[in-house]
């Protein structure tokens, strides 16, 4: 039987026009240690909310069909820029300044593009990466193409911005044989990150790439490609079919999330990723190993990784177009929690309130242009427990059933004094 809770401490803002679900984002856009929430709609409106107040603090307009948002260290500067990218092709980057004492004016609550650049058009999902070293940006497109880029110096700043200075380049084109709705990172078992996309029919591919010796990695090397290597960029793919028993459909819209902390203390080697379709089917999986499966009867169509416990273990979130929350941890015990509408986007991840720092947080965006930040989730435990779990695992009790002369063993003595302790002795009537 799963538990189900519920989450009362929100935060309700306003936020106008339909939205794509990878249009809504939680970063520390500014570099001050705190996380923003950041959304764009279809309508060209791109906003920002800080902390508990539920009026934008940053803004734009009339940027086009926004479909995919990044918080990332784009420039490799040692900073994070906001990136943009429409279904027009624009590619826009955002350096938003720290917040002062005196706080902002309304000429400085209106974001201006620091560069902006055209890059392909029709764009679905996009992936900031540090995969060796250096950010790259990697974008899914509805012509099922995947492709890399990378920010690259054209002349020398003298320690200056380096929006006017450089650019962004191509590295490399992968063409899959399927819609992409999400691209991830994944430990693999050698201990290098690796970028995996989502395949339809609960799929997955892991994107290779050739350096310059011939050989093919999983890693994304900036190194130039020649000519001749040019026109074999599309082979670079390795599938993974899990062999989903219920994925009968073929098409299934399919997304993943990977980096999953195990909690273990070898954290140096693989990670684990979560896989789920539009059908009800959750998975978890290390390397090609399915370690857990599990079916539910709603659409699933957003996935996301949480420490929700706080023990250093990231647990599953999976959230389906009626508001259905499933958190999910390694031992396959679930925790659900209803939503009362139906969703528009959503995200799981970290926000930060103005008197604290980063706390777990569900943000549910509706079709009544509001959006819900639940920013108090913490949970004790996943799994169930009982009170005789609880109470044997406290020091104290132990020593204090000695005094009474109780046998620690006996459970029918524990639940005998335990609903006296609750109830009193029952009465006769």
């Amino acid at each position: 039987m799963w538990r189900t809770v519920s989450f009362v401490e929100r935060i309700e803002v306003e936020f106008k026009g339909n939205l794509f679900n990878q249009a809504m984002v939680l970063g520390d856009v500014d570099n001050d240690q705190r996380n923003e929430l950041i959304v764009g709609n279809i309508d060209g409106d791109l906003a920002v909310f800080k902390g508990s107040n539920p009026v934008t603090c940053r803004r734009s307009s009339g940027l086009g069909i926004i479909t995919c948002i990044g918080v990332g260290d784009i420039c490799n500067q040692g900073k994070n820029n906001l990136v943009c990218l429409t279904a027009e092709g624009t590619c826009y980057l955002f350096d938003i300044k720290r917040e002062g004492e005196s706080g902002l004016s309304e000429e400085d609550k209106v974001l201006k593009a620091a560069y902006k650049q055209e890059l392909p058009a029709n764009s679905k999902v996009l992936l900031l990466a540090d995969i060796d070293g250096q950010t790259q940006l990697i974008v899914g497109y509805s012509d099922r193409v995947i492709r890399s880029f990378k920010w690259q110096m054209i002349s020398s700043s003298d320690g200056g911005e380096p929006y006017s200075t450089g650019q962004i380049v191509f590295v490399q084109k992968w063409k899959l044989a399927g819609q992409t709705e999400t691209i991830t990172i994944n430990k693999s078992s050698d201990g290098r990150q690796q970028v995996m996309a989502s395949q339809p029919g609960g799929t997955l591919v892991t994107l290779l790439r050739q350096t310059k010796d011939g050989d093919t990695h999983s890693d994304l090397s900036p190194n130039k490609l020649d000519g001749n290597t040019q026109d074999q960029r599309d082979t670079f793919l390795l599938y993974h079919p899990l062999g989903l028993s219920r994925a009968k459909n073929r098409d299934i819209s399919t997304v993943i999330v990977g980096d999953i902390n195990p909690g273990k203390e070898d954290l140096d080697h693989q990670t684990y990723y979560a896989l789920a379709t539009l059908d009800g089917t959750l998975v978890l999986a290390e390397n090609d190993k399915i370690l857990w499966s599990l079916q539910v009867d709603h659409q699933l169509f957003s996935l996301s990784k949480l420490d929700v416990t706080g023990n250093g273990q990231e647990e599953v979130v999976c959230c389906s177009w009626d508001g259905q929350t499933y958190i999910v941890n390694h031992s396959r015990e679930v925790v659900r929690y209803l939503f009362q509408e139906n969703v528009a986007a959503f995200s799981g991840g970290f926000y930060s309130l103005t008197e604290g720092g980063n706390i777990p947080c569900f943000v549910y965006a509706t079709f009544n242009n509001t959006i819900y930040i639940y920013h108090d989730i913490k949970l004790p435990r996943v799994e169930s427990t009982n009170l005789l779990q609880v109470m044997d695992r406290t020091p104290e009790t132990n020593q204090l059933l000695a005094k009474l002369n109780i046998d620690p063993t006996r459970t029918d003595q524990l639940r005998e004094l335990y609903h006296w302790c609750l109830y009193g002795w029952p009465t006769k009537s």
